[in-house]
């Protein structure tokens, strides 16, 4: 059973070292049956996603369970994905619009207090609570479409022509939005000061 094991952390070792590219045409050839590229990718975008689905949901819950139903899709259509996009585009534009659809029926509600515990171990590690939900708070100033821009920028690392093809806006409008939105934020940020 050892050597069986063995075997298998070399194998998932081996194509975690692989491009996304590559794992999705071995996922594509796999799937259903065997799963080991799936995992990788699985494993690879699970955290990022839950971090910006939590800044989009305010709840960890939620950013889980948008997370689960995007991997859940990305297993049930990967051999529908025709690679016009990057892998990670596509992902990533498949939490966004679960994210958003969630976002519209639940109206924005605040995060649990006893979930801060949770948010803590995967939230970006400089920066104190206080500094962190007064961002949140900023955020919450912002457009949906204006902060999944941001979102996508700060919290994500996208590049800009990532999140143009993510929310469907032209690459111009979209660096535009992000500049009106981190201005409108200084601005808050100026007030706050100021008081």
């Amino acid at each position: 059973m050892k050597a069986t094991e063995h075997e298998s952390n070399r194998v998932c070792d081996r194509l975690s070292q692989l491009e996304d590219s590559e794992l999705v045409r071995i996922a594509k050839f796999q799937l259903p049956y065997v799963t080991a590229a799936y995992e990788v990718l699985f494993h690879r975008y699970h955290k990022p996603l839950v971090r910006i689905c939590y800044r989009y949901l305010r709840s960890m819950e939620e950013a889980e369970e948008t997370v689960s139903d995007t991997m859940f899709n990305v297993f049930n259509n990967i051999r529908q994905f025709e690679q016009r996009a990057s892998f990670k585009t596509w992902v990533y534009k498949i939490a966004h619009n679960l994210a958003l659809s969630k976002l519209r029926k639940k109206q924005l509600q605040l995060v649990d207090m006893n979930e801060a515990a949770h948010v803590a171990a995967l939230e970006i590690e400089d920066g104190t609570h206080e500094s962190k939900k007064q961002i949140d708070q900023w955020l919450d100033t912002l457009s949906i479409e204006d902060r999944s821009i941001i979102v996508f920028r700060v919290v994500g690392d996208l590049e800009f022509l990532e999140i143009a093809q993510i929310v469907d806006q032209k690459l111009s409008t979209v660096k535009m939005r992000y500049k009106r939105a981190l201005d409108k934020i200084k601005e808050k940020s100026n007030q706050l000061g100021s008081d």
